[in-house]
C-alpha cells in the first residue's frame, strides 16, 4: 500500500472509476482508498466526510458528462442546447450506469442537507446557463413569456421533464423537443 498522500484529483478520478465499474453506491472512504492504493486517512485529509466525497464525485461526473469547464458552448438556439444536453447525458448514462437514478439518494442521512445544497448550487448554475441560451435565442416568438410563464419557470418545467425522460430511459428527447418548439417558435405553430 502506498501510504503517502495522494491528490484530490486522483481521489476524484478513483471515484469516477468506481462509479463506472460498480455504481455510485459503491463509493465510500474504504473503496476509494483501495482504488487509490492509500490508507483511508489519506482520503480524510481531503474529504472530511463521505458526503463531502460524494458531493465532489457527483459534481465531477456532471462536469465530465457536460464537458463543462465553466459554461455551456454556443448553440444555434434553445432546442440545439437541449438536444446537446440529452445526447451528453445519454453518453454519460452509458459511461456511468445508474448515475442519474442514484445520485439524489447517495448522501448519508446526517449530511443530506449539505449535500443537497451543494447539488442545488450546481443545478442553479445549469439553470442560469440554460436561461442565458434561452435569452440569446432570436427565434423565440414575441409574447412567449409573461408574468405567469416567465423564462425562469419555463426552464424549471423543461428541466423537470428533461430529467424525467432520462429516468424513464426514453431513447430520444423528440417529444420534449416538440413541446419546446411549440412553446417557443412561431414557424412550428404555423405548420400545425
Amino acid at each position: 500500500m502506498n501510504l503517502t498522500a495522494t491528490s484530490e484529483e486522483a481521489i476524484i478520478a478513483a471515484c469516477q472509476n468506481i462509479v463506472r465499474k460498480k455504481g455510485l453506491s459503491a463509493v465510500n472512504m474504504r473503496s476509494v482508498a483501495a482504488e487509490c492504493n492509500v490508507a483511508v486517512g489519506s482520503i480524510y485529509n481531503y474529504f472530511p466526510s463521505k458526503s463531502d466525497l460524494l458531493c465532489a464525485a457527483i459534481e465531477s461526473i456532471w462536469i465530465d458528462i457536460f464537458h463543462m469547464p465553466g459554461s455551456l458552448p454556443e448553440f444555434a438556439d434553445f432546442v440545439d442546447c437541449l438536444s446537446w444536453m440529452y445526447e451528453s447525458m445519454k453518453v454519460g448514462g452509458r459511461k456511468y450506469p445508474g448515475f442519474f437514478s442514484m445520485h439524489a439518494l447517495s448522501f448519508a442521512s446526517e449530511d443530506k442537507v449539505r449535500g443537497r445544497r451543494r447539488m442545488e448550487e450546481y443545478f442553479n448554475h445549469l439553470k442560469e446557463s440554460l436561461l442565458e441560451v434561452l435569452n440569446k435565442d432570436t427565434r423565440i416568438r414575441e409574447g412567449t413569456f409573461n408574468e405567469v410563464l416567465t423564462p425562469e419557470l419555463f426552464i424549471e418545467y423543461i428541466l423537470t421533464l428533461f430529467f424525467a425522460s432520462l429516468q424513464d430511459s426514453q431513447q430520444t428527447c423528440d417529444g420534449l423537443i416538440e413541446i419546446v418548439k411549440r412553446c417557443l417558435y412561431r414557424s412550428v405553430l404555423d405548420k400545425s
